[in-house]
């Protein structure tokens, strides 16, 4: 088996399968004997199993919960009784130095404590009847952060894709946390908030999250910590989309400043989607020295798109710092296969142009845009109403920034006002470019 280990190793992590074939393979190890095909067959699966052996030992090795578990269990089938005690201490304190006190750390603790009332139950019986109830309590506090953690992701998923998932026991937890102390522990209190959130969109737990993140940090995981990042930043992305809210704007900067988003994916690599916004949300509120910054630091992390996500982001850059021709060169250059960002690109060329006064390419552009739309099918309907009142209501400016003079004049301006503001979103902030551009058109 070693042998084959070795004659495999030489090939790591390749494999060209030209010189990996059975009989080369049973050529190496046997010399001239006779291909047997069972033989080599029979060798390579017994290694197969032998790798998933180690893979399995590996996280094995590294999982303390589990190896205590278990050194507790056998140290106590062999009345090992001295050598019980010392671990369980050490286990119990070693767990209680964590700062953490997820689901991991609950599961762990109730493990232990499982240990520890099977250690003691047949020496003392009838008498040790707390284990029973802390180990209730610890199931109950488990049990409830995963439950309020696929909540979680189920009502993202929900809003997301309108999916219609059944929410078994929901208003059970939900009640019960209302009548026992979350604060007794960060993360059940920070996941707690964070479904009044999602639930009923009130600004206040908002608010109340903020404070939390503030006063937890050192004591959430970091996924934990990232996923009350992702909600609070879309509290403010709602704010900002659906209802043109700008407050807010300076506290989804500073959430993006405390979480760069490159340490939540696999090998630090950065989706090019989060990148462009965390970028958009620096230019948003004249951060332009942190943006730059940010693009030098993480370029390097970008998974794909990479030469359109940059022309993008220095482009956003030159087009806040009042550089229309910079930005339009930057924009030109930027074909992204994704839809959602296509459209986004498009718009802002498009705000460009008009800013410029380039109106006859600006109505070319928006003939083109309106054939793109009936064109996309895959494009969510709400994105094509909202996209198709912009570029109604930016024809109409064009109409009244082009006429030279007009007798329903007064009109045609309350009729674009009544139009942006009915309009059905800010996405893409669409709504907030239209009111500035209106304000200008109608001094």
């Amino acid at each position: 088996m070693s042998e084959l280990f070795e004659i495999l190793f030489k090939y790591y992590p390749e494999f060209a399968l030209q010189d990996l074939t059975e009989k080369k393979i049973f050529e190496k190890l046997f010399g001239s004997e006779e291909f047997q095909y069972f033989k080599i067959k029979n060798l390579i699966s017994d290694m197969f199993g032998l790798g998933k052996e180690f893979l399995a030992f590996n996280v094995y090795r590294k999982d303390n919960r589990i190896k205590e578990k278990y050194l507790l269990a056998e140290l106590r089938t062999r009345d090992l009784d001295t050598a019980f005690k010392q671990t369980y201490k050490y286990a119990e304190n070693t767990l209680e130095k964590i700062k953490v006190k997820d689901e991991n750390y609950y599961l762990h603790k109730m493990d232990l404590r499982t240990e520890l009332m099977s250690y003691y139950v047949p020496k003392k019986p009838n008498v040790n009847f707390h284990f029973f109830q802390e180990r209730l309590d610890l199931f109950v506090n488990y049990s409830v952060i995963i439950l309020l953690k696929i909540y979680n992701i189920i009502l993202h998923e929900n809003n997301q894709n309108n999916y219609n998932f059944n929410m078994n026991m929901f208003d059970n937890v939900m009640e019960y946390l209302e009548k026992n102390k979350v604060s007794a522990n960060p993360t059940l209190e920070v996941y707690y908030h964070i479904l009044l959130l999602e639930k009923t969109k009130e600004e206040k737990y908002f608010h109340a999250l903020l404070d939390l993140k503030n006063k937890y940090r050192e004591e959430l995981n970091v996924v934990d910590n990232y996923m009350l990042y992702l909600h609070l930043d879309g509290f403010c992305a709602v704010a900002y989309n659906d209802f043109d809210r700008t407050d807010l704007l300076d506290v989804q900067f500073i959430l993006a400043k405390e979480h760069p988003v490159s340490d939540m994916t696999e090998h630090g690599k950065i989706l090019y989607p989060d990148f462009l916004n965390q970028v958009k949300k620096a230019v948003r509120v004249h951060e332009f020295e942190w943006a730059d910054k940010f693009i030098e630091k993480y370029k390097n992390k970008l998974t794909d798109e990479v030469q359109n996500t940059l022309n993008f982001c220095y482009g956003y850059i030159a087009y806040g710092k009042g550089d229309p021709d910079k930005a339009i060169d930057y924009f030109s250059k930027a074909n992204f296969s994704s839809l959602i960002i296509k459209i986004q690109v498009k718009i802002i060329l498009l705000q460009l142009n008009f800013e410029k006064g380039n109106y006859d390419q600006a109505l070319l552009m928006i003939d083109a845009f309106k054939h793109y739309l009936s064109r996309e099918k895959s494009l969510l309907e709400v994105i094509k109403i909202s996209v198709s009142e912009f570029l109604k209501i930016i024809g109409d400016l064009l109409k009244l920034k082009t006429e030279i003079s007009s007798k329903d004049k007064n009109y045609k301006i309350e009729k674009i006002k009544h139009d942006i503001d009915n309009m059905s979103s800010n996405r893409f902030g669409i709504k907030l470019w239209l009111l500035d551009q209106f304000r200008k058109v109608s001094i």
